[in-house]
């Protein structure tokens, strides 16, 4: 029997390219879709219903988040004590994670309790009962916890940012005390009767899909009647002007919120492999030029990141951290000092192979189980928004990481870094801040 030697480092193989799992697109006689994909060894199964309406559609501000939380508070044969129980029963776990242009609601189980749970779910998601004392309840609920939100310095400079990236739209996002007293149980019955329907509805499953799995899934989502209404297309937000570049809110306390961003164009532009590229090096990870220096040399934060968030039809770069009242000036200037030498000198070979090594390691944690292909999935439906589902974009991403170059990262700073482009919002303690 050969000893190990372990003075010897083994073999470090580039990544190349991610073998995607095959996708089996089926379309179902109602008018939907059900795209499933093999992965995995885990006798576990993750099933996604993707409704293709979110945060667009609304007439009153927090009726998707308050529809969406709402589904699995009881359907029309089950209480909310029954439907928690089923699920804890059988050890599921149910989601559901409202958007701007579409709303997703997950089932995770293990594959063998798939066909003693799958009711339950499609009962929550499109037959909900929407009894008034759940609504209360959970409205209750929702606005104390939004009481101490407002009491954040983290979420309020963020929600101060997005008003000015997003003008009137925000309130979409972030809605307010009063709106939880406007909002009736009335208004959800009708925004989930009138786009709740199966032709606005994409079906996602991955794990171990196996004959039987997939045999229960068709016959369950088949069974949904077509409401005959067409699907819905989106209603793309029209983004204001940035006229307000700075926005100051005072707020007592030790620590202020800062956060600083701009906007950003959507999905299908060519420049998004370049900006999440970029994203990476300036505050995507641990090892960020932000994080170098306002973390680690200047210690002037405990955590300091930055976030490239593209949707269908445009997006946002955020820069977002808290600090001591004293530093807010600091970190602000650091932050627009590192972007300024992304724009004027080209990163080292040492850092560009760093950035390199750590997005594709990423990927490979990522697509390593079902959860992770199955958001890849979700992004492609959602992506697609009913054509042709394809996941070429995984590798088409590896192939830019792999060839791109100091060059490239100081081009696409130069395109998008300009200060002027920005806007910046702290929340603070004026009497503190230097």
């Amino acid at each position: 029997m050969s000893m190990l030697d372990r003075s010897v480092c083994p073999p470090i193989h580039d990544i190349k390219s991610i073998v995607v799992p095959e996708i089996e697109t089926i379309n179902l006689k109602n008018g939907s879709r059900l795209h499933c994909m093999k992965s995995g060894i885990d006798e576990v199964v993750r099933v996604t219903v993707i409704v293709g309406v979110g945060l667009d559609v609304q007439k009153v501000p927090l009726s998707i988040r308050m529809m969406s939380s709402l589904l699995f508070e009881g359907t029309k044969d089950l209480t909310q004590a029954e439907v928690a129980e089923k699920f804890d029963f059988y050890g599921a776990r149910k989601a559901g994670m409202p958007g701007m242009y579409a709303c997703s609601y997950d089932l995770i189980c293990l594959s063998k309790h798939l066909p003693k749970i799958i009711d339950v779910f499609v009962d929550s998601v499109f037959t909900p009962a929407f009894r008034e004392d759940d609504f209360r309840r959970l409205s209750k609920i929702m606005k104390t916890n939004m009481k101490d939100m407002f009491k954040r310095v983290d979420y309020l400079s963020d929600k101060n940012l997005d008003y000015m990236l997003f003008g009137e739209n925000a309130r979409m996002i972030h809605p307010e005390l009063e709106d939880f007293d406007n909002l009736k149980v009335d208004d959800l019955k009708k925004l989930h009767a009138d786009h709740f329907n199966i032709e606005n509805v994409e079906i996602v499953a991955c794990g171990m899909i196996d004959d039987e799995v997939k045999k229960v899934l068709v016959d369950t989502f088949s069974n949904i009647a077509p409401s005959g209404k067409n699907r819905k297309k989106d209603n793309p937000l029209v983004l204001p002007t940035l006229d307000k570049k700075y926005n100051f809110l005072h707020q007592k306390g030790v620590q202020a919120g800062v956060c600083i961003g701009r906007q950003l164009f959507g999905r299908t532009n060519s420049d998004e492999r370049g900006m999440r590229f970029l994203n990476t090096v300036l505050g995507g990870y641990f090892g960020s030029r932000l994080s170098s220096n306002i973390r680690e040399d200047k210690g002037y934060t405990y955590g300091i990141y930055s976030d490239a968030s593209i949707n269908k039809h445009h997006g946002t770069l955020t820069i977002s951290t808290q600090c001591d009242n004293k530093y807010v000036q600091n970190v602000i200037d650091e932050t627009f000092k590192e972007m300024e030498i992304l724009c004027n000198e080209k990163m080292s070979d040492d850092e560009l192979e760093r950035v390199k090594n750590y997005l594709l390691g990423t990927m490979c944690t990522t697509y390593g189980n079902p959860i992770g292909w199955n958001n890849e999935m979700i992004h492609a439906v959602t992506s697609a928004n009913g054509g042709e589902v394809s996941l070429a974009r995984i590798n088409n991403y590896i192939d830019y990481i792999r060839s791109a170059s100091a060059d490239d990262v100081k081009a696409m700073a130069q395109k998008y870094f300009a200060k002027d482009d920005f806007c910046v919002s702290v929340v603070a303690d004026k009497d503190k801040i230097k």
